[in-house]
């Protein structure tokens, strides 16, 4: 009678509490990043032609690029095949996982317009059409017996000392599946606290951020070539979770609960690129570019919790959902790039760049919502991010090529909260001739990075590999 008594003082409490705000710093984060695709060319050497130019996909980091083309040409990247790889291991327990998508990554066209003039203007370029920019695609696991801890500890951390009725939703939800009880006011316990239990993770993520962009370059004298570019990031994220903790001791009244999350964001931005190549000798050219901030004005956010409490019969507590809406703005780091490229006879180049992010300078706003505590968290868990791209390409006959490239991505996170530092090799060869050319690229990505279940004052972390192998086909004509 008193549990009821106590549910329902919190109830009404509760209803009078505006919903809880499910966007953190980790969304800032995740919307921040780039990993950019495009046509296999482009990826096959690496993504590093910031200073080679003449390559639809270097608009998306150095816009310059449209003023080195000397004839129009169209290309689409039909074939993008991916496959994700995922090992965790959790206190001694490793959990493989592995899915293969498909996707395109390119479509555009960059016309010439020649230009007769005396004072060394020599054309305007365009361009327009669609790249990749990250892709959300994976599903990992993580699994093992917890070390007497539960994601429950949090929750009484929290809330001992509290009234009912100022619990958030959250909690409300352990409240109301037995996973947290009373014995008296400001007093709880759970369950589950600190015992040994076996613990599930299963996260499904898909999306992608695709970017439209609009560019106009031009070549000065065949030295100086500029560009920009307005670019309309799109952002399509979707992703599920269910976490699950199980007493195998069979002596407890509750035997194990689960928590399923559904989170999906829809939103449109803008951004600005600026960019310049300078040709100082035949064999040598030099790139810069910056990018502005995107900014995303309406950020579509919407996200389910449900939690359900299991007894050891196989009936349910019930099942309990809390739901929420919310629109916020959106803004990411800027972006600077610098590269360097040898040209060799026009029969090779390699190059090289380095592009600085400035993770720590997004941010997150609303009319509604102050985030000033999700800012602070940006502000304090992520820093600079530093990325160096090498690539190359060589003409082995008139028409067939050879491609290699490497990047290099640090961790964006401050005093080792976590190193999330990626690697990427690839390599690939195409076929060219004046009027049309086929392209193919293997590309091979892996990542390390810590993951905690809950708060991390709580759990060890698990450590998370994932290695993404990824097949690319472009066709395209010139004209």
């Amino acid at each position: 009678m008193k549990r009821l008594f106590f549910a329902a003082i919190l109830l009404m409490a509760t209803t009078m509490l505006s919903n809880a705000v499910a966007q953190n710093d980790i969304d800032a984060f995740r919307f921040s990043q780039s990993d950019y695709e495009g046509t296999a060319r482009f990826m096959g050497a690496g993504g590093a032609f910031s200073a080679v130019g003449a390559e639809f996909s270097a608009l998306n980091v150095n816009p310059a690029a449209i003023g080195v083309f000397k004839k129009n040409e169209i290309s689409f990247t039909p074939l993008v095949i991916s496959i994700y790889n995922d090992n965790a291991l959790y206190n001694g327990h490793n959990s493989r996982t592995s899915n293969v998508k498909y996707s395109l990554a390119n479509a555009g066209g960059a016309f010439r317009i020649g230009l007769n003039q005396e004072n060394g203007w020599k054309s305007i370029n365009l361009g327009f059409g669609y790249n990749r920019l990250y892709d959300y695609n994976n599903t990992y696991r993580v699994e093992g017996q917890s070390k007497n801890s539960s994601m429950m500890d949090t929750y009484l951390a929290d809330i001992q000392g509290k009234n009912l009725g100022v619990f958030d939703d959250n909690e409300l939800l352990a409240w109301n599946t037995y996973m947290i009880d009373t014995t008296s006011a400001q007093h709880y316990f759970s369950p589950f606290a600190h015992k040994s239990l076996h613990q599930r993770l299963l996260a499904e993520s898909s999306g992608a951020n695709d970017e439209m962009d609009f560019s106009i370059g031009a070549n000065y004298n065949d030295q100086l070539f500029i560009g920009a570019t307005i670019g309309v990031p799109i952002i399509n994220y979707n992703e599920k979770t269910r976490y699950t903790e199980e007493d195998e001791t069979g002596t407890n009244y509750i035997s194990s609960f689960d928590i399923t999350e559904n989170l999906r964001v829809r939103t449109t931005g803008v951004n600005l690129k600026l960019g310049i190549i300078y040709q100082p000798a035949e064999f040598v050219r030099l790139g810069a570019a910056f990018h502005t901030p995107s900014y995303f004005g309406r950020v579509r956010n919407t996200y389910t919790r449900t939690m359900t409490s299991y007894y050891p019969d196989g009936n349910n507590s019930g099942t309990f959902e809390n739901n929420y809406a919310f629109n916020y703005t959106l803004t990411t780091p800027l972006r600077a790039i610098g590269s360097v490229a040898f040209l060799i006879k026009k029969r090779a180049f390699v190059s090289a760049e380095y592009e600085f992010t400035g993770m720590g300078m997004s941010r997150m706003s609303s009319n509604e919502y102050s985030f000033d505590e999700e800012n602070e968290a940006i502000q304090d868990k992520y820093g600079a991010c530093h990325t160096v791209r090498i690539g190359g390409e060589v003409y082995v006959t008139n028409s067939f090529l050879l491609r290699a490239g490497y990047n290099f991505k640090s961790s964006a996170y401050h005093k080792s909260v976590n190193n999330n530092a990626m690697h990427t090799a690839s390599a690939g060869f195409g076929f060219r001739t004046k009027y049309f050319f086929c392209d193919f690229a293997y590309v091979f990505k892996t990542k390390n990075e810590n993951l905690w279940l809950y708060d991390s004052d709580f759990v060890d972390p698990a450590s998370l590999k994932t290695n993404t192998h990824r097949v690319v086909a472009t066709i395209g004509c010139k004209f």
